[in-house]
């Protein structure tokens, strides 16, 4: 035997260091404007990590959202395009390959807990289904804040109206204990139904933010409407009624953000103690934003800023040692492929790239436009359409023939459609340029014109 291969074999085995651990708290309709609500957040996620401050959705539902960050694709390539079939809902998603199944095969012990797809409540097909890649599922057959019901590693449980039984405390500890009775490398995915409506406070924050003003910034309820596209200028002005729902929805959605931030604190105290905080990529996200009377307007789908704009902020300790604000254009298919960089495994299918670059230099290559897309359910008064966002410009094409053009820079709020002004047909080139490479293939039944 050479003396090298001695010496070798008579020193001690070193064990290889533990692969880091993923926490990925999804939040569902919140806003990016709401973090300030959030002190836990800002403590320590905000405090110590990195805020994106351009994070976007590329398709601002609910059920494609959650199908690309779990994937890393765009709708184009999940298929998932909408809430329900066809083209939409837990239904029409292949759940074979995600995060969880990548992780999993790779020796991570995952676990899931909270809102999954819409549609997956379905009985006829998913009542006890637990889908491939969790070895711990505890997610809602029907989304609620109180009486509803948790499919518990394919058995369903119900629960009650008692405080106790509020769903985002209830599924905050379901996963602090996965968190601190598994071994090893851990994939967590924590979802609570808060902020959605209805935004059912948990009692003890039922009259938090009680002195909030109301919203009205220079796009609420927005008075001239003729520049719009057709389908929005048929909207009719918010009345009192619907303004003053308007204004307490926000309020409850706050409040709901409370729990929330309750729950953040018992997931990190659970890494904490079980020594895993320090090696743990941390992203905390909403599915999508919504409006709140903007453009008169109230809920989401659309590509305005405030439908598309969500919260994001990451914390990975070993790469960022000192919080900051980035404010590259990063987006929900870009978790799964961030999640599988750090666990070494490949993300088959993903459209997305890996944040691990930015989180280490922020002036790394990057990405200076994205799609976003939408594809019109039955008697919805919303079109199909694809646009392209840039840093500075908003571009959507619909299947009416409608288009609209913001310049985000001087009207940040999208108060102005530029679409017919001479000056801007160079930018109208290019963008439209950027939209047919990026929305391939198109939404179904949108026809995007060459020019």
């Amino acid at each position: 035997m050479l003396l090298g291969s001695m010496l070798d074999a008579s020193r001690p085995a070193v064990a290889a260091p533990e692969p880091p651990s993923v926490l990925v708290i999804m939040t569902d309709d919140q806003r990016a404007d709401t973090l300030w609500a959030m002190p836990t957040v800002g403590s320590e996620l905000i405090g110590q990590g990195v805020t994106f401050t351009n994070a976007f959705v590329s398709n601002s539902l609910c059920c494609p959202s959650r199908a690309s960050t779990l994937t890393g694709a765009y709708s184009h390539t999940t298929g998932v395009w909408r809430n329900q079939p066809p083209y939409g809902g837990w239904d029409s998603f292949v759940d074979t390959s995600t995060v969880a199944t990548w992780l999993h095969d790779a020796g991570y012990r995952t676990g899931f807990f909270g809102k999954y797809l819409n549609r997956y409540w379905n009985p006829a097909y998913a009542s006890g289904y637990v889908p491939p890649g969790w070895d711990r599922w505890v997610a809602f057959p029907r989304s609620g804040y109180f009486d509803y019901d948790l499919n518990i590693d394919g058995v369903i449980r119900s629960f009650g109206s008692a405080p106790e039984d509020y769903s985002t405390s209830v599924l905050a500890d379901e996963a602090a204990s996965f968190i601190r009775s598994e071994k090893g490398p851990i994939l967590v995915w924590f979802t609570p139904y808060a902020p959605h409506n209805p935004a059912t406070p948990e009692p003890r924050y039922a009259t938090a933010f009680s002195d909030l003003a109301p919203w009205r910034p220079a796009s609420y309820n927005e008075p001239d409407v003729s520049d719009k596209p057709t389908w929005l200028q048929k909207l009719r002005p918010l009345d009192a009624e619907k303004q003053a729902g308007i204004d307490a929805f926000r309020i409850d959605q706050y409040r709901t953000l409370l729990s929330v931030d309750d729950a953040v604190g018992e997931l990190l105290a659970a890494l904490r103690d079980s020594g895993r905080l320090h090696n743990t990529l941390i992203v905390f996200m909403s599915d999508n934003g919504i409006l709140w009377g903007e453009h008169r307007w109230r809920t989401k789908r659309v590509a305005f800023e405030e439908a598309i704009r969500i919260p994001f902020v990451v914390r990975y300790d070993p790469l960022v040692r000192v919080p900051r604000t980035d404010p590259n254009l990063v987006l929900n298919i870009d978790v799964a492929p961030t999640i599988s960089d750090v666990a070494g495994v490949s993300a088959p299918g993903a459209d997305g790239a890996s944040l691990l670059p930015l989180l280490a230099d922020p002036s790394a290559p990057w990405r200076d436009a994205f799609l976003i897309e939408r594809l019109q359910k039955k008697r919805d008064l919303l079109p199909t359409y694809c646009g392209v966002r840039t840093d500075r410009y908003l571009y959507t094409v619909y299947v009416t023939g409608d288009r609209e053009l913001y310049d985000l820079q001087s009207d940040p709020l999208e108060l102005t459609n530029l679409i017919t002004d001479p000056s801007m047909e160079p930018v109208v080139a290019d963008l439209h340029a950027r939209l047919l490479q990026l929305c391939d293939p198109p939404p179904p039944g949108l026809v995007v014109p060459p020019n």
